[in-house]
């Protein structure tokens, strides 16, 4: 099940934001050489991420602060990813054990979530990117993907299990 819903107000995630795009390049790895996340027919997609305890603890504390609460589920870990322009992650399923996510969108106008209903490529639903808004789906094995971005696209990943 996917849902959508405001979770901060777009200040508050501008502010955020900041905070996160300040950091010098050496913080970001390259997902395209580094654990890759391949999509369903071996693409690799581009982008960068950034995983919690490699964060400044001021950026740490700003994030956790913010965490989404899912009931019945406890948020283990976070991670920042950011696409820049032309960037993105081809369809995939992510397998990293967990049981829901969270996705909270830093910006408005760079891009989309996409998701396919009944795991159907022909059948693509896309949510616009807007700032502070938050998706969130507890079905691991959906396929989901995030076409070209048209800015750079900071969106924090909560984990559950």
């Amino acid at each position: 099940m996917i849902s959508v819903e405001p979770h901060l107000g777009e200040q508050q995630a501008h502010i955020i934001r900041q905070m996160i795009a300040s950091l010098d390049e050496a913080y970001w790895r390259d997902r395209s050489r580094h654990k890759p996340n391949l999509g369903l027919n071996a693409e690799v997609g581009y982008y960068f991420s950034c995983g919690r305890e490699s964060f400044p603890e001021v950026i740490r504390l700003a994030v956790d602060a913010i965490e989404p609460i899912i009931p019945g589920y406890e948020c283990e870990d976070w991670v920042v990813n950011r696409t820049p322009i032309g960037g993105g992650m081809p369809p995939h399923i992510d397998n990293e054990g967990y049981l829901a996510v969270s996705l909270l969108c830093m910006q408005s106008n760079s891009g989309e979530f996409r998701w396919y209903e009944n795991n159907d490529l022909d059948k693509p639903r896309s949510i616009l990117d807007k700032s502070g808004q938050l998706i969130r789906f507890n079905q691991m094995d959906l396929v989901h993907s995030v076409p070209r971005a048209l800015s750079e696209r900071y969106v924090i990943v909560f984990l559950y299990r």
